[in-house]
């Protein structure tokens, strides 16, 4: 493919990513729709809507929760529709190219949040001096990261074309893996410490400690844990209620 086709289709692909992950919480990111949207600029709607609508269904459970980083869905789909009508592989061929694509767009969506995290550092800095500006303008420069950890693996794939991308995975070092585990493994820990320092006081340490328990020992479901969450935060809020009445008929 050439260079500037390339570059124009790069710049197609990430847009879409950067808008639904890095700039604005929009539906592009999902791929039926960036399938679809992808196609149109590239001449080939059907194609794109055929592809994308068969990736969602395999992504369709896929989502992020708090810190973690699940593979990304809409570069793999981006890629894929792209190869397909650029350079007329078949449909099987560009569906399978998905899985590893995927894990690629995962790997820059850690990289551009490992390099944001200690730009919030800075911007806690600027939130102390309450410098509105620079915290302005960190926030456009984390974006930015963004964009370039996208735009470099998908151009590579779109240039070098589907042998680059099966090559690459099937000769991922061994370190990079256990790298991918490891920090997949830390970045929901440190969220929900980040999360925890946020709201921390004292008189909710008991409710922590209870959740804690409750998944490390008793090795409680998500779900479970979280019914009990709700039901003993309506029942503080209750006899908060309650007891708030009391104190001021007590006054009155």
């Amino acid at each position: 493919m050439s260079l500037g086709y390339a570059l124009y289709v790069t710049l197609v692909c990430t847009v879409f990513d950067w808008f639904g992950y890095g700039m604005y919480n929009m539906s592009l990111n999902e791929p039926v729709v960036t399938g679809a949207l992808v196609g149109l600029l590239l001449g080939d709607i059907k194609t794109g809507i055929t592809i994308g609508g068969t990736l969602q269904l395999v992504y369709l459970g896929v989502i992020g929760v708090g810190a973690a980083i699940p593979v990304n869905k809409t570069t793999a789909t981006a890629v894929s529709v792209a190869l397909c009508i650029v350079s007329k592989i078949e449909y099987e061929t560009a569906i399978a190219l998905a899985v590893p694509v995927a894990v690629m767009g995962q790997l820059s969506n850690m990289l551009a949040w490992t390099v944001n995290a200690s730009l919030m550092h800075l911007g806690d800095k600027y939130a102390e001096t309450a410098d509105v500006k620079k915290m302005t303008n960190l926030t456009y420069i984390g974006s930015l990261i963004f964009f370039i950890c996208k735009f470099i693996p998908v151009f590579l794939c779109i240039y070098l074309g589907s042998p680059f991308v099966s090559t690459l995975n099937d000769n991922m070092p061994a370190w990079i893996t256990s790298w991918l585990k490891t920090v997949t493994g830390m970045l929901p820990a440190l969220g929900f410490a980040m999360l925890f320092s946020m709201m921390y006081k004292p008189k909710y340490i008991p409710f922590f400690i209870i959740g804690f328990v409750l998944c490390a020992v008793f090795k409680g479901s998500l779900l479970a844990i979280a019914m009990l969450g709700l039901a003993t935060a309506l029942i503080y809020y209750f006899y908060s209620a309650m007891a708030g009445k009391a104190k001021n008929k007590g006054a009155n």
